[in-house]
């Protein structure tokens, strides 16, 4: 059966999009920006930390941030406008 895999998503960008072949070995390319230059790239979370530090070593990426999805709270609330009142 499939086991399902923790990703997380890293925004790679780089001074040339030439570079996004090269980037595929470090995972899989969900989008790519062309106008501002950056990589969206989802790798497993339990390499994230070492794949980062990895790409912030090659000289064709200027920076490289970790998505904060993961961290947000995706159960939304829906409040009535009488929630506050009592019912009598």
């Amino acid at each position: 059966m499939y086991k399902k895999v923790e990703r997380q998503a890293l925004y790679v960008w780089v001074y040339s999009l030439k570079w996004r072949k090269k980037l595929q070995r470090y995972g899989t390319v969900y989008y790519t920006s062309p106008k501002m230059k950056y990589i969206m790239l989802y790798v497993n979370s339990n390499r994230a930390a070492e794949v980062k530090k990895e790409l912030m070593s090659k000289n064709y990426v200027k920076r490289v941030f970790l998505a904060h999805r993961k961290e947000l709270d995706e159960h939304y609330v829906l409040k009535s406008k009488n929630a506050g009142e009592d019912n009598k």
